[in-house]
């Protein structure tokens, strides 16, 4: 009996034991687990840290400095001569003569350029001649009796004629009994027909108004044409102009008398602004500015292409920004001292190329330089100046 109380007594106490070792060792592993848990949670709110750090967006900035720039202005046209025009015939007929009507046919003023078969014309004009010669002839002797003083001039006048050459002026009458009788005797009315059809025949005679060349032709010689019908293109030698335009907000800024200087990527060239046009560009909204080349020009041909630089005024207290940072007409992005992009509204001035300038802009402020996508106004950002 002793001895199984006694027993009993052994196993409760080595029970006790064991439960308080296995107790004891829960108790440290669930310690060892806490710590390393803690640890865990450091290491990954650091982590997070470091990865929301290196997932900011780097955005590019400028630091803005306003100050007085002088505005230079970037076009590009093409050259174009100061007369272009298109030659027509002013009669019906056939293109005659030893003439050469091709392209790039030069010329100098008063050149014949080309003629319109005018053989009836030319045989009626002698017959009006003569007609008018004999009808003068015939009043002579009157003149000499009525108009004794008078005479001598209207004897020389006559003398004058020929059926080859172009009519004379008419001697002025210096009374109105010797107009009356220059009227009546039918004097002036054949004097003045036969001036009309000289005229008429002049136009089948086209000579060149200035030195030039062919610059287009419509036809050749042997050819028929009709009385409106284009002949030839001529280009005239000389003064040669740029159309440059120019965005409506530089307007202001460009004077009549500017110089601009040109270059066709291996020579430059000084030119001056003449005349603006006075409307907008309807597909472009630009404005057309005029440089008439005020340097030798004969390297110069029309349709060259030219790129332009137009010397404005000075601009007072403009900041000066890459383009690219302008979106929606005239806003930018900005980084405010949280480091937040923030959207600003500016006034621009003037475009020179791949820059802007503009207004509105504090000094130091931090303007991003690039275009940004998928961003929106207020988030973090990691400004870089460049």
């Amino acid at each position: 009996m002793n001895i199984r109380k006694t027993l009993i007594i052994v196993v409760s106490i080595i029970i006790l034991l064991l439960f308080g070792l296995v107790s004891s060792i829960s108790y440290n592993a669930g310690m060892s687990y806490g710590e390393q848990n803690a640890e865990s949670i450091r290491e990954s709110r650091i982590t997070d840290s470091i990865s929301h750090e290196k997932t900011l967006k780097i955005v590019s900035v400028q630091i803005a400095n306003n100050s007085n720039q002088n505005s230079e202005i970037k076009s590009s046209g093409r050259v174009v001569s100061l007369n272009n025009i298109t030659i027509s015939s002013e009669t019906s007929g056939k293109l005659e003569g030893n003439f050469s009507i091709k392209k790039g046919v030069k010329f100098r003023k008063g050149n014949v350029l080309f003629k319109v078969k005018n053989t009836d014309m030319y045989l009626l004009l002698k017959a009006k001649k003569s007609k008018f010669m004999n009808l003068l002839s015939s009043n002579l002797a009157e003149l000499k009796l009525d108009f004794s003083d008078e005479y001598k001039k209207w004897d020389d006048f006559f003398n004058s004629l020929s059926l080859d050459r172009t009519i004379g002026n008419l001697p002025e009458t210096n009374s109105s009994k010797e107009k009356n009788f220059i009227i009546s005797r039918g004097i002036m009315s054949e004097y003045l027909s036969v001036k009309s059809d000289e005229e008429k025949l002049r136009k089948y005679t086209v000579r060149a108004p200035f030195d030039g060349v062919i610059s287009k032709s419509y036809t050749d010689i042997g050819a028929n044409v009709n009385m409106g019908s284009p002949v030839i293109d001529v280009i005239r030698d000389g003064k040669k102009e740029v159309e440059l335009t120019i965005n409506t907000s530089e307007n202001e800024f460009i004077k009549i008398g500017s110089e601009v200087l040109l270059t066709d990527g291996t020579n430059t060239f000084v030119g001056k602004i003449t005349r603006k046009g006075n409307f907008v560009n309807e597909k472009t909204q630009n404005i057309s500015v005029f440089t008439e080349i005020s340097s030798d020009t004969e390297m110069i041909y029309s349709g060259m292409y030219l790129e332009g630089t137009i010397s404005s005024n000075i601009t007072n207290n403009v900041c000066k920004i890459p383009r690219r940072s302008i979106f929606s007409e005239n806003n930018i992005y900005v980084v405010n001292s949280e480091s937040k992009l923030e959207i600003m509204s500016v006034e621009i001035i003037s475009y020179q190329g791949s820059n802007v300038l503009v207004r509105g802009i504090n000094n130091n402020t931090m303007v991003v330089n690039e275009p940004l996508i998928d961003v929106t106004e207020g988030i973090i950002v990691k400004p870089i100046s460049k």
